[in-house]
């Protein structure tokens, strides 16, 4: 059976039912798909630093759109606070959920529409520029996760820029508003252990 360190997902590894951690039992919400196996160097159990917090990687999860897909790990903290680590087209991303009151200055549900490369909003005090808005899908998914999208829904995803290396990611449900907010990272600065090896490649 599996056992959730503290988060209220996780996939079975034998039959990929999503179990949802209810107390001291768990309750099998659904089933998503395996993941595929792809070119990454990052796999369950990975090692990292960031700002010189240690971090093991406990998930993932696949999201696509219509030009293509990426994989986003559940980072579990030494000090048990969860983070998102993003890896596509070359760049890697961590960021923390926040507070969706934290977001200003942003359409509304029933205004995504609205939403254009450009506009100004603000998460907390820290200013940010939409860069890219799409439409995007849960895959597949593996391991412990904080939260997932488990009914398949398509979301409205919003990529946003800050000073420097600041990034941030809005997604709009049919119901809620989710914000993350963190930067990009160097690939060395964290320091990973536990890559998987790949032919051909090698860490930058």
């Amino acid at each position: 059976m599996l056992k959730l360190r503290g988060t209220p997902y996780g996939v079975c590894q034998y039959c990929q039912s999503l179990l949802l951690r209810n107390d001291a039992t768990y309750e099998s919400v659904g089933k998503v798909a395996e993941v595929p196996d792809d070119f990454s160097p990052m796999q369950l159990g990975v090692q990292g630093y960031f700002e010189g917090k240690h971090f093991s990687l406990i998930g993932r999860i696949r999201k696509s759109w219509e030009k293509g897909s990426w994989n986003e790990w559940c980072a579990l903290f030494d000090d048990q606070r969860m983070g998102w680590l993003a890896e596509a087209q070359g760049d890697w991303v961590m960021c923390f959920e926040q507070p969706p009151e934290s977001l200003r200055n942003a359409p509304s549900l029933k205004e995504i529409d609205r939403i254009e490369p450009g506009q100004k909003w603000y998460i907390g005090k820290q200013a940010y520029t939409v860069s890219d808005a799409k439409r995007v899908r849960c895959d597949a998914a593996e391991g412990e996760l904080s939260d997932i999208d488990y009914k398949g829904q398509v979301l409205s995803s919003v990529d946003l820029r800050g000073a420097g290396m600041q990034f941030a990611t809005v997604e709009f449900t049919s119901k809620e508003i989710n914000v993350f907010a963190g930067r990009f990272i160097d690939f060395a600065e964290c320091r990973f252990s536990g890559l998987r090896q790949l032919d051909g490649w090698v860490a930058p």
